[in-house]
């Protein structure tokens, strides 16, 4: 091992029933330009032929290591636990049905430097011919909303993720993760796509955006009509209010003063909280949305404005983790 190879990666895989694409990805990971120190691959109760698959690559590739869950746990945890697990300097999460490209890990390890977690950009689609390039930035104050950083791009460093501090089990993992690198350590982003994120029936970016399509049933001036009470009505969620508890918390020592301030004010429901929180949305609104178009003219301003009612209408019903 030379100088440029020498802090080492495991890999986290956490599987369920996905003996349809497993085999590639394992194979992207094995091809890797840079040396795998260990692959751990952790199933959660699979009932096809997942396990049986992983166990005949462990036979022929020693780093390849093989755990199978007592029970079925969920998403969140069988990610975690195995997470746990690892020994290398750093730690990449990987799905089941991806494709990482030869340079993946090569490249995020150049590129992450002090910071606790280095992410890139994905090709995300059926096919990778018909795949579409995804780069949203990963600011922290977008990520106070939801995640926009995929656990399948992740590298991070050991110590970040085996504190069970940055692992809120009410979240999906993968926003739990990036919102405590964001606020910690940092996160460098590479914004080249290093992996072809599969989009198919059963994966669980298509099961949400199932659920998301819903969205599509109101008319765009919805939220404008209707997200005081949708958003009124997301103020009493109990894991909302941890969330933001938590954050508020974690961001008191003035580091980050416009998070710490919206967090304080996502804990309010009277009137002149809320109409103080649009206000600063208002002024903010570069930091909250994709691209200029959004947040441009008379249409971009009353974005801004309506941010907090839009996404209470939109992406908070999926916001928080639920075993799937």
């Amino acid at each position: 091992m030379n100088e440029t190879t020498a802090q080492t990666v495991s890999v986290v895989m956490a599987t369920y029933n996905g003996e349809k694409f497993i085999r590639q990805q394992i194979d992207s990971i094995l091809g890797q330009t840079y040396p795998i120190h260990e692959l751990i691959i952790q199933d959660d109760g699979s009932t096809d032929q997942t396990v049986a698959i992983a166990r005949k690559y462990a036979e022929k590739h020693s780093q390849v290591k093989v755990f199978v869950n007592e029970r079925n746990i969920g998403l969140n945890l069988n990610f975690q636990t195995a997470a746990m697990r690892a020994t290398g300097d750093f730690v990449a999460i990987s799905d089941q049905d991806d494709v990482w490209y030869p340079e993946k890990i090569e490249r995020q390890v150049a590129a992450i430097g002090n910071y606790d977690m280095c992410c890139s950009a994905t090709m995300f689609g059926k096919s990778p011919e018909t795949a579409e390039l995804s780069n949203r930035p990963c600011n922290i104050e977008r990520l106070l909303f939801f995640s926009y950083v995929g656990g399948h791009s992740m590298l991070c460093r050991r110590d970040f993720i085996k504190n069970p501090d940055n692992w809120q089990s009410y979240m999906w993992y993968d926003w739990s993760l990036s919102l405590h690198a964001a606020l910690a350590g940092g996160i460098v982003k590479i914004d080249e796509p290093l992996l072809w994120h599969r989009y198919h029936a059963g994966e669980v970016s298509s099961l949400l955006g199932e659920k998301l399509k819903s969205i599509g049933e109101h008319s765009k001036f919805y939220p404008y009509l209707f997200g005081l009470k949708a958003y009124r009505r997301w103020l009493s969620d109990d894991n909302r209010r941890r969330i933001y508890t938590h954050l508020a918390e974690l961001t008191a020592d003035g580091r980050h003063p416009l998070v710490h301030r919206i967090c304080q004010l996502m804990l309010r429901d009277d009137l002149p909280s809320i109409l103080r929180l649009c206000c600063l949305c208002q002024k903010h609104r570069k930091r909250l949305y994709f691209g200029d178009k959004s947040v441009c003219g008379i249409k971009g301003w009353l974005r801004g404005f309506f941010f907090p009612m839009i996404y209470s209408c939109t992406l908070s019903p999926n916001m928080f983790y639920k075993k799937m």
